[in-house]
């Protein structure tokens, strides 16, 4: 298991600030101690080294905070001067993140995270943090980039027991991305040397559904070279049209209006999340144990109700949001994929891939872009 100071950092924040001392280190002494603490390589430790350069770092850290300010402006000088101790330089950027989100500290942390290395660094902690950065308006392009690039990746999220491969784990970033943005970057990634890199890209820029990734992938020639099916079928599934299911959009649930108004008050936060399990949530969820219902029961009963706290399993919303909404909606379902990864969960990935169902839905329904789409 890869180990950083990061989560260290972060968990000393979370407990409170340590406690401040009588006399708070200088700046000068931070930098000496930091050489002492970093310039090594992870990899080369044994996990004894481990134990012991993880209770030198908890106390690195601590040692900074209780220099309050002073410690905030060393930092961000030791952050952006560092430029070879790339653990140092990622476990700096989380805890900066923690204390400052001010631009000018959310630039040094995209410019310090773009340093990764993923021998050292664990990419569930990248991808974490890269994406609160682009939730916070951050241009996370090469840091997408850098995660697409990364061959054969399996990406392991413990708090959610969930694996993720390099097409989904981009998908987080390159999903919070403005739309526009991310599809002229990964149109850039079609002409990669690496045939992973270029089946992943297009895989990616297909799910955007902007009018330039379908134009571009309409005169695209590699489909024919990407090998992976899961790959090409979800490529051919927003470039192919395929007729809608009558039965499905007939005697819609709700109005176009209650279906912007419900997908509107959804949650867009962990903690607006955790607020309505805890309210809506929660008095749904006592109204099911009452009355006992089988799991079949319960899959139906959660189909056709309101989304509460995200529109996934509820295919009653789904059909009327293509039933009911315009073509000019279709940008106002574009947003709301946009804002439902507010982190890196199996929660956020289902909201995420249940819009983009709707999406291509609508181009069916509304035979949107239909010049760029087979027929």
């Amino acid at each position: 298991m890869r180990r950083t100071a990061a989560g260290l950092a972060m968990c000393t924040l979370t407990i409170g600030a340590a406690v401040a001392r009588a006399n708070p280190p200088s700046c000068a002494d931070l930098r000496t101690q930091k050489e002492k603490v970093y310039g090594f390589r992870l990899t080369q430790l044994d996990e004894s080294q481990l134990d012991a350069k993880s209770k030198e770092i908890d106390a690195y850290w601590k040692q900074l905070q209780s220099a309050g300010q002073e410690g905030e402006s060393c930092l961000k000088d030791m952050l952006s001067s560092e430029k070879t101790d790339h653990l140092f330089q990622f476990d700096a950027a989380s805890f900066l993140y923690q204390l400052d989100k001010s631009p000018e500290s959310l630039a040094l942390v995209k410019d310090a995270l773009a340093q990764t290395d993923f021998q050292e660094t664990d990419p569930a902690n990248y991808l974490s943090l890269a994406l609160d950065l682009s939730r916070h308006g951050v241009n996370v392009q090469a840091l997408a980039a850098k995660i697409l690039l990364y061959p054969n990746a399996v990406i392991h999220i413990s708090e959610h027991s969930l694996d993720l491969d390099s097409d989904t784990a981009a998908l987080f970033l390159y999903g919070s991305m403005d739309p526009a943005q991310a599809s002229k970057a990964l149109i850039a990634k079609l002409g990669a040397p690496e045939p992973f890199v270029r089946a992943a890209a297009a895989h990616l820029l297909a799910e955007q559904m902007t009018e330039e990734a379908l134009r571009t992938l309409s005169a695209w020639g590699g489909l024919a070279e990407i090998k992976e099916d899961y790959r090409r079928n979800d490529i051919q599934a927003v470039m192919k049209y395929e007729a809608p299911d009558a039965a499905s959009l007939a005697n819609p649930k709700w109005t176009r209006e209650q279906v912007l108004q419900i997908s509107a008050g959804l949650p867009h936060t962990r903690k607006g999340f955790d607020e309505v399990m805890a309210t809506r949530g929660a008095e749904f969820d006592r109204q099911m144990r009452e009355q006992h219902p089988t799991q079949d029961e319960l899959a139906k009963a959660v189909a056709g109700s309101e989304p509460v706290y995200g529109i996934a399993d509820h295919t009653a919303f789904q059909d009327a949001a293509v039933a009911t909404l315009k073509a000019e909606d279709f940008e106002t379902i574009r947003q709301a994929r946009r804002t439902s990864l507010f982190n890196v969960s199996d929660e956020s990935l289902s909201e995420y891939l249940a819009y983009t169902q709707i999406m291509i839905r609508m181009l069916n329904h509304l035979e949107l872009y239909k010049d760029y789409r087979a027929h």
